[in-house]
């Protein structure tokens, strides 16, 4: 295929999950479009500075929005492969400055792979007064098994918002090994971490979510939604350590088991200081009979019944 050809089918899957048509064609779109290790396009504008280069298996990037800088459309990163085998690893450091806004669309895409390993290791330094967002999406083959290995580092500063949202439901999950860890240093900072996984077949799904409240007022909520079917394992473990005065924290975990399924999930809320308050709730259940029977009523068979109900549930 040609890059011409790649770009077009990698923008055009984005643009299925959440992407905007002109995300990657308009001429204030900030875009970076990534085959394999092979930059097919990139994009930016006035306040945004990004630095790509190719390496053996993949890419190295970073990506600064300048102080003030508030930018009205998402930054979309494309990262994917429209092969069957092979590996993609992506480093990225990424910083906000002072008093910028912004959100990034990660759009990670893989087809037809059966046999892959995808890693991104980022980190992600927000200053005071900021406000940024990372959405992450997985789109993978229904067939085969991907290895991915996302990894984050965050700081956040004072007055800062980040919200970091990981989504893989199409397709097969794979070896899934999935860690956020992040840092509320800054005073008043806030932190909001979203997970919500899709388990099939013999899929393995590990989330760790970690976050730590060192700034006087900060926040944090840690969001977990895991549906496993079939004989898929899933493990979460999230975590909030609240660590300064006035410290404030909640993780919410559910997990949703099908057939022969296993899950667990180890919720850990921690006061470092006294003036701390963190709280968790955590479940793991199925999808009630009467709810199946229902949808199979009206024509679908069992397992587009539970697909129905657990697009719902990973809304």
């Amino acid at each position: 295929m040609t890059v011409q050809d790649k770009m077009a089918a990698l923008i055009e899957i984005a643009e299925r999950t959440g992407a905007a048509h002109e995300a990657f064609r308009s001429d204030d779109a900030i875009y970076v479009v990534v085959h394999g290790n092979e930059i097919l396009g990139a994009h930016q504008v006035p306040g945004v500075h990004i630095e790509a280069t190719e390496t053996d298996e993949g890419i190295d990037a970073r990506i600064t929005v300048r102080r003030g800088v508030i930018l009205p459309k998402p930054v979309n990163l494309c990262f994917g492969h429209l092969g069957k085998e092979g590996r993609q690893v992506i480093n990225s450091h990424v910083v906000i400055e002072d008093g910028a806004r912004a959100v990034f669309m990660a759009h990670c895409i893989f087809p037809n792979a059966t046999l892959f390993l995808h890693a991104m290791e980022g980190t992600i330094e927000i200053g005071s007064d900021a406000s940024f967002a990372y959405r992450e999406v997985h789109i993978h083959s229904k067939e085969g098994r991907i290895e991915v290995r996302p990894v984050s580092r965050v700081r956040v500063g004072p007055g800062s918002l980040y919200q970091g949202d990981f989504t893989l439901v199409e397709g097969r999950v794979g070896d899934l090994n999935l860690d956020f860890n992040v840092e509320a240093w800054g005073v008043k900072s806030r932190v909001e971490v979203t997970s919500k996984v899709y388990g099939k077949y013999d899929d393995n799904c590990e989330v760790r979510d970690m976050v730590r409240l060192t700034g006087e007022g900060s926040s944090a909520l840690i969001k977990a939604r895991v549906v496993l079917t079939d004989e898929s394992r899933g493990r979460f473990l999230g975590l909030i350590d609240g660590a300064a005065a006035g410290a404030r924290g909640h993780l919410d975990c559910t997990e949703i088991v099908q057939g022969k399924a296993q899950a667990e999930a180890s919720p850990v809320v921690k006061a470092s200081h006294p003036e701390a308050e963190i709280t968790h709730e955590a479940a793991i259940g199925r999808i009630a009979d009467d709810k199946i029977a229902g949808l199979m009523a009206k024509g679908l068979s069992e397992d587009e019944a539970i697909d129905v109900i657990v697009s719902g549930l990973l809304r």
